[in-house]
């Protein structure tokens, strides 16, 4: 329930974890704006000061979820060189994402149908967005020897329903923690990608050793 004093910002938190849980375990068609509201302990009409409409929410939910991924993905590609190092980022940041926004995850997954069709085009285009990442990096991997793909785009399918199903599966109190799941997760994709073993890192070198002799005498 709401208490007195709570600002917008909570009300609007408090507002989307009560959808999401509704929808997550009762479907689009079937979740009420009216009970969302009584879960936060607000007036039916006052909801309407944060959401536009169900479907307003939900569309928005899916884009920002989407929105999201590609963000963390693009900003940690900056940093990251190397096709391979870039692959197991890519595994790495889906997981984590997946396994602790499974509710989303799930609501994205069935609700597509729900959308309009203008709002279906947005979200599907964002989705393709994110797989050519993939496909991009499978395809890079390909050309330099590095990967074998017979074919780089059903490669990119197989290997996100793969990385996505741990939404519908993982347990936070699990016999795997989520470390566990990423490592697994990395040598399926690398081997369903004809390599046997996940590349390791290379250290960085450090300064040269004349260097590093001067700045430990001083």
């Amino acid at each position: 329930m709401r208490r007195a004093g709570f600002k917008r910002e909570t009300t609007e938190k408090l507002i989307r974890r009560a959808a999401v849980q509704m929808i997550a375990q009762h479907g689009f068609r079937a979740a009420s704006l009216r009970k969302v509201a009584d879960e936060v302990g607000i007036q039916a009409g006052s909801l309407y000061n944060y959401i536009k409409s169900k479907d307003d929410f939900l569309f928005n939910l899916l884009r920002e979820h989407l929105e999201l991924m590609l963000g963390d993905l693009e900003r940690a590609s900056s940093k990251t060189s190397g096709v391979v190092e870039r692959l197991k980022k890519l595994i790495e940041l889906h997981i984590r994402f997946h396994t602790e926004q499974k509710e989303e995850v799930i609501i994205g997954n069935l609700e597509l149908r729900s959308l309009s069709a203008k709002h279906r085009k947005i979200i599907t285009d964002l989705r393709d967005r994110y797989s050519s990442i993939l496909t991009d990096l499978i395809k890079e991997g390909v050309k330099k020897k590095l990967f074998k793909a017979e074919d780089p785009r059903v490669a990119t399918f197989a290997i996100l329903s793969m990385l996505s199903g741990v939404a519908s599966w993982y347990n936070d109190d699990g016999r795997l923690s989520q470390a566990n799941i990423v490592d697994l997760h990395m040598r399926m994709t690398f081997r369903l990608l004809g390599v046997d073993e996940v590349p390791q890192d290379r250290p960085h070198p450090g300064p040269p050793r004349a260097a590093r002799a001067k700045s430990e005498a001083v």
